[in-house]
């Protein structure tokens, strides 16, 4: 009985006469959930929309139903023009979202995670961890640590991307050094704390780095530059044979690669030339230095680019890169003398995403992606109302959502800000959807469930004088 008077109730609703600008707005729900609420011309355009997915606190409670009003201002804040206008929306009962997973980018297994794009430069530190010098989605230089057990250490921003290849890095047991845009950036390695402000780099920008405790070395054109630590004043150059383009410190030796050759200064001053080709070096255990050569490459796979050894054991990681990808794997000798990947990281090329014969693929752009599906929807108990209804994706800087075609949002699925490009397809149960957003560097994937519970309202009308 009381159910029926209930529907009784709120068919007065919304048979009652168009109110006026200011006057309360009343309508009635069937059930606990989230109200999305629009004011409509008399051409079915949205004009102002009063409540996107807000709960019951948004509303005064009255006797007839939840209660709200309109200010007769636009979006914009501007005055509408006089006419009469339509309130309605939608109620969203029990609709799930879920994360499913994240495609193509290794380095992001959580949303709290940075969202890297490219590997700038790298170091391998003791105790199995890296430091990684990397370009993320939004075209930010970031440092950060990270440890293959625990995940992301920590995150520090350098400021905008490299535009040139200026850009390196260097550590000692304390201390991460960077040079990045003319100045050197000194962080703590435990923490990623800022030792001291950034410090101008008063000479040409070095070609490599490498540091030791108490001193920095910078490769310039036939030269080598030591720099005192934590200062970073500039000591005199060290002669070297050739420019070299990378560098490597430990105790009492410095070596390099350039024109080709491996050279090696175990006095820090004299070099020595060893005829291997090499483009990258690192020093490793008991006198032993690692090397990557453009020799050893096989056609089709990624090309070494950047080597990092253990100083105490026969371990290492390697930066390599195609065309559509870059990976870094650390890989260790076991006693036996044979070699196995500790563990790897990928990130592959993205930007085209999207679903292919239903599977997730990196490069969809031939085959036509959507970003709206229809759905039907449950009846309305109190009104008998019932509804086709479209559900498109949105994207900005608030994050990604379902909205109407009209603009009204129904459904929030990821506050993650900086996509630029969504898709969906249809799910395998009824009412659900897939949905696939990409940032440039990684792709999220939800599935979304539940929608066929999504009820339509109507508030009655509205005369504007």
């Amino acid at each position: 009985m009381k159910h029926i008077a209930f529907v009784f109730l709120a068919l007065l609703v919304l048979l009652q006469p168009a109110r006026a600008e200011g006057d309360d707005i009343t309508f009635a729900v069937p059930s606990p959930g989230r109200i999305t609420l629009g004011v409509f011309d008399k051409a079915g355009k949205l004009v102002r929309t009063l409540h996107a997915m807000d709960g019951e606190e948004a509303f005064r409670i009255g006797l007839n139903g939840y209660i709200t009003k309109w200010d007769g201002l636009d979006d914009a804040g501007n005055k509408a023009p006089a006419g009469h206008y339509h309130v309605r929306g939608y109620l969203i009962e029990d609709v799930t979202v879920e994360g499913e997973a994240f495609h193509f980018n290794d380095w992001t297994t959580d949303e709290d995670d940075p969202s890297l794009r490219h590997i700038v430069d790298f170091a391998f530190l003791p105790g199995g961890d890296v430091l990684l010098l990397a370009i993320s989605a939004d075209g930010s230089l970031l440092a950060t640590r990270y440890s293959p057990e625990s995940g992301f250490v920590w995150v520090k921003e350098i400021g905008a991307g490299p535009s040139t290849n200026t850009t390196n890095l260097a550590t000692n047991p304390t201390s991460a050094i960077i040079q990045h845009a003319g100045k050197w950036h000194l962080l703590d390695l435990q923490t990623g704390t800022p030792l001291s402000d950034p410090l101008p780099l008063h000479s040409e920008s070095p070609r490599a780095i490498a540091a030791l405790p108490s001193a920095l070395f910078g490769s310039l054109e036939r030269s080598i530059i030591p720099f005192s630590l934590p200062s970073m004043e500039a000591q005199p150059a060290i002669a070297a044979p050739v420019s070299l383009t990378s560098i490597d410190a430990d105790t009492g030796v410095l070596a390099g690669t350039g024109n080709g050759s491996v050279w090696i200064a175990e006095d820090l001053r004299t070099f020595q030339n060893i005829p291997i080709s090499a483009q990258s070096i690192s020093l490793g255990a008991e006198k032993t230095f690692w090397f990557v050569s453009a020799l050893d490459h096989e056609p089709g796979s990624p090309q070494p680019q950047k080597i990092h050894a253990s100083r105490t054991s026969d371990t290492f990681a390697v930066l390599e890169t195609s065309s559509d990808s870059e990976r870094l794997r650390v890989l260790s000798r076991a006693a036996n003398g044979e070699w196995s990947v500790d563990w790897e990281k990928t990130i592959r090329e993205s930007k085209s995403f999207g679903y292919v014969n239903g599977d997730v693929s990196p490069t969809a752009q031939d085959t036509p992606q959507t970003d709206s599906l229809r759905f039907r929807l449950e009846e309305n108990p109190l009104t008998g109302e019932k509804q086709d209804l479209t559900l498109r994706v949105v994207f900005d800087e608030n994050g990604t959502r379902l909205s109407t075609p009209d603009g009204l949002p129904i459904l929030s699925v990821s506050q993650r800000s900086g996509i630029s490009r969504a898709v969906i397809r249809r799910g395998e149960e009824p009412n659900s959807t897939h949905l696939l957003q990409g940032d440039g560097a990684t792709v999220e994937e939800f599935r979304i469930q539940g929608l066929e519970k999504i009820i339509p309202l109507n508030a009655g009308g509205i005369e504007l004088k």
